[in-house]
């Protein structure tokens, strides 16, 4: 089989081969590949870097880590990976994505990676990180032919990426001429879920060769949901052709992905809460509820496994309540050639075919009594007496929770997030008197971005457990029907701001350049990167006119089937155009000293900027013709984070056995002008709001990795003291959801030639809310054991979250109710103890 699927890829290098170049003799040199994690300080640095420099030789602060190590840690979602890397800050989320990233103490003041560019072989998939239900890490995911994960933080992440002022983190995939692969297949012990990975690499001559990798998965997943939520297939590849005489390669990279993914929506836990909900108050002894055990039990239920929307055009439709689904084809191109040993070019291109959508339920527990007297159905003025089971095993009863779940279904359907990307690069490198090296890049980055989506929002009422949760149907006082499967409204849960329907396309070009000047003991470098960002498009929401679905249902306390008058909302209004342009330089300067040759010191202040995408529609910040108005709307198109980072890094023998170990200190600011959905962050509007804040931290990380014999060790941790000024103050306050210190850690040991076992804990301290409600910090521990009983066949257990914690990694999502000494809150939660199974076959 694999001599057929050989063929197959030799036939198709071959004519890529044969369109690309002309030929070339047989003696090449190989071509440039990603760095592995375990190569330490000495590793080339590719990732948002001029690429000629080792990690010890770099004035900014970059990490890897390896495909064996994220392996072995077992991430959950890429907000899990990002836990191996200092000074990042990820909240928790699901496999489908939706995570938010800050980084260095600089807080997610909206949703997504607002400062965090995602990267797959040194180009963004999207490029704005914050797009609304479409953030980067949805479309992004860790597979069998990832080699190693970059994190540049700081530094020239400012200048060599667009989008990125605080981090980049590249996914490198492996592209190195080799022959074999493997096919993995991992099993749930005690949930539901399988996952097949594989790779194969191959030569097909001298000069041409191949990797391939990917992933298909299926399953309930660890939440034990009562249907498939996992259900996703990526493949991914790349074929290489080495050119003559050692000048360069062409390397064509591929992607096909369909995938179906849970994000987390959250669930209850019970605790205790002393010194108030706001500034000064604590909680403390979290757990679980008697009816959500949110470590182990999720809202997709069969009872909501579908809901119905009303359309753009009007029709009422129904759709999955299947998570976040991306459907993506890629095409990439890289270029790399030596005109002579001194001047070389670098071309990268991408055109990418993305859609998808956001199909999920959001998760808020009130009081059931809450919603009694309140008036629903925008189309009558009748209030609610009762609330009843809509469907489930107790249909048409009375309905006596204590709770409810009063939070939104919400289905935005990704028409085109689809983009091309070039990035071109000139280097040159210069012998100035003979002592002194100048390295000189100059560049030119371009994307465009499109940006297509419609929103559609419902007022939705569902039971508050752990177990298949049912719809709820609110009544007036004379049984009169006031939801429909407990839908209020369709389009309707925020108001009139968000049934949407918009399409847009934004460009950015940005011309950058490096100059680095080496004299062996010290270096030091500058670098500048114009963004020209122009935004183009038209989109629309409601007028706030309600709209009425008629909807024939069965009223069990009349015993009659009834048409139920539900409102929803079109996006109806006149449609605003968007035709601007703005521009914003960023920079950064650095220096580095070695005092040894094992060990530097650097010091580096940056300039970052980014840009606000489809956030800053429908807000008053344009003009009819689509300009950008005089007042806010210029400023709130972009944002400047300015950085001041000192760094050492030092590596060498310790204890008969290798260590390498990077500090860096620092202190960083930034404003922010943009839009929320979160009631949460919008003093519980339900309508959204403008965030206009100011921030600053300090801080400090560390990444540290030791190597004795078969024992292998990893560290990272990251301290932050993060404040913000919230609009309209004067004083900063703690940032909410940044702890003051994050941290990693991870170790294997290999017992013997066949056999290894491993442990890591992450985990974080105290965090608060928007309120300045604390929340507890704590850590979960995870545990490998691998062990091969013949060759090429290796059998593995992976267990996360070993003693089943029940934590947030942060803070939660609001006080649903108290009563006594205990109350219950809105969180989203670590997965409780999961167990994995996995057989390997090498070839």
């Amino acid at each position: 089989m694999k001599s057929v699927f050989k063929s197959c890829v030799s036939f198709a290098a071959l004519g890529f081969a044969s369109l690309s170049a002309p030929a070339f003799a047989a003696d090449q040199a190989p071509a440039a590949q990603a760095p592995a994690a375990d190569d330490g300080l000495n590793a080339i640095v590719v990732t948002a870097s001029t690429g000629d420099k080792t990690k010890l030789n770099s004035s900014i602060s970059i990490s890897s880590v390896s495909a064996s190590t994220i392996a072995d840690f077992h991430p959950a979602s890429q907000g899990d990976l990002l836990r191996l890397l200092p000074g990042l800050q990820p909240n928790i989320s699901g496999p489908g994505g939706n995570g938010n990233f800050a980084v260095r103490g600089l807080p997610v003041a909206t949703g997504g990676a607002t400062f965090v560019q995602l990267q797959e072989d040194g180009l963004p998939q999207v490029l704005y990180g914050d797009i609304q239900f479409g953030n980067n890490d949805y479309f992004t995911k860790f597979d069998a032919l990832t080699e190693s994960v970059d994190a540049v933080r700081g530094g020239t992440a400012a200048t060599m990426a667009s989008q990125a002022p605080g981090a980049v983190i590249n996914y490198l995939s492996k592209t190195s001429k080799s022959e074999g692969g493997y096919v993995e297949l991992e099993k749930g012990v005690n949930f539901d879920y399988t996952k097949v990975n594989f790779r194969d690499s191959g030569i097909i001559n001298d000069t041409l060769y191949y990797n391939l990798g990917g992933f298909v998965d299926i399953g309930h997943g660890p939440r034990h949901a009562s249907y498939n939520v996992s259900k996703s297939y990526q493949i991914r590849g790349n074929i290489t052709k080495e050119l003559g005489d050692g000048k360069g390669y062409l390397r064509l990279l591929f992607k096909v992905a369909d995938t179906q993914e849970p994000n987390d929506t959250g669930g209850i836990a019970c605790g205790n809460i002393t010194g108030g909900s706001g500034w000064g108050g604590k909680v403390s002894n979290l757990g679980p509820c008697s009816n959500f055990d949110t470590r182990k039990q999720s809202i997709y239920s069969l009872n909501n496994a579908s809901f119905a929307y009303v359309d753009v055009d009007g029709t009422r439709k129904t759709t999955p309540l299947n998570g976040i689904t991306t459907n993506q084809k890629t095409l990439q191109l890289q270029f790399h050639y030596e005109f002579t040993p001194q001047i070389k070019l670098d071309n990268n291109a991408r055109y990418s075919a993305i859609s998808g959508g956001f199909s999920s339920g959001f998760f808020n527990a009130a009081p059931t009594s809450s919603v009694i007297g309140t008036a629903p159905n925008e189309l009558t003025s009748a209030t609610v007496a009762q609330v009843r089971y809509a469907n489930g095993p107790n249909a048409g009863q009375l309905y006596t929770g204590a709770l409810l779940n009063n939070n939104t279904d919400v289905y935005a359907r990704i028409r085109d997030l689809g983009s091309f990307v070039n990035d071109l690069k000139l280097s040159g490198k210069f012998d100035l008197n003979g002592k002194i090296r100048a390295n000189v890049y100059a560049g030119w980055f371009f994307m465009s971005q499109n940006v297509a989506m419609d929103w559609h929002t419902n007022k939705t009422f569902s039971e508050v457990s752990g177990n298949n949760p049912a719809m709820l149907d609110l009544y007036d006082s004379a049984g009169n029907l006031l939801t429909a499967n407990g839908i209020a409204g369709y389009g309707n849960n925020w108001g009139s701001c968000c049934a949407r329907n918009y399409d847009y396309t934004f460009t950015d070009n940005a011309p950058y350049l490096s100059l680095n000047l080496d004299g062996g003991a010290w270096q030091v470098d500058g670098s500048v990167r114009q963004d020209f960002n122009h935004g183009q498009g038209t989109g629309s929401i409601s007028t706030g006119n309600a709209y009425t679905a008629n909807v024939y249902q069965y009223n069990p306390v009349k015993s009659a089937y009834v048409t139920t008058a539900i409102p929803y909302y079109l996006p109806d209004a006149a449609a605003e155009v968007i035709n601007y342009s703005k521009q914003m330089t960023s920079w950064s300067f650095g220096g580095l000293y070695k005092p040894m040759q094992n060990m530097s010191v650097f010091v580096r202040a940056s300039r970052g900027s980014r840009f606000n995408a489809d956030r800053m529609t429908f807000n008053g910040y344009f003009n009819k013709d689509g300009s950008l108005n005089s007042t806010s709307g210029a400023a709130a198109v972009g944002d400047y984070v300015n950085q001041y980072e000192v760094g050492v890094k030092n590596g060498g023998n310790l204890l008969g056995g290798r260590y390498t170990a990077e500090l860096t200190v620092y202190r960083s600011n930034f404003n922010i002008t943009t839009y929320e959905l979160s009631a949460t962050k919008c003093g519980g509007s339900a309508t959204g709001c403008i965030i206009a804040n100011k921030y600053r931290t300090m801080g400090a990380e560390f990444y540290g990795t030791y190597r004795r014999g078969p024992f292998n060790f990893i560290a990272n941790l990251t301290y932050n003291k993060a404040e913000k000024m919230p609009a309209g103050t004067a004083a900063y306050v703690r940032s909410d959801g940044i702890p003051d210190l994050s941290y990693t850690f991870a170790a294997n040991y290999s017992i013997t030639d066949n056999a290894s076992i491993g442990a890591n804990v992450t985990g974080v301290t105290s965090t608060v809310d928007n309120n300045g409600l604390e929340y507890p910090g704590a850590a979960v521990v995870g545990a490998n054991v691998k062990y091969s009983p013949i060759k090429n066949l290796q059998l593995g257990v992976n267990v996360q979250n070993l003693f089943n914690t029940l934590t947030a990694m942060g803070p939660g999502n609001g006080i649903a109710s108290t009563s006594g000494n205990t109350s219950i809150i809105n969180i989203t939660s670590m997965v409780g103890r999961t167990v994995m199974g996995s057989a390997r076959f090498s070839f």
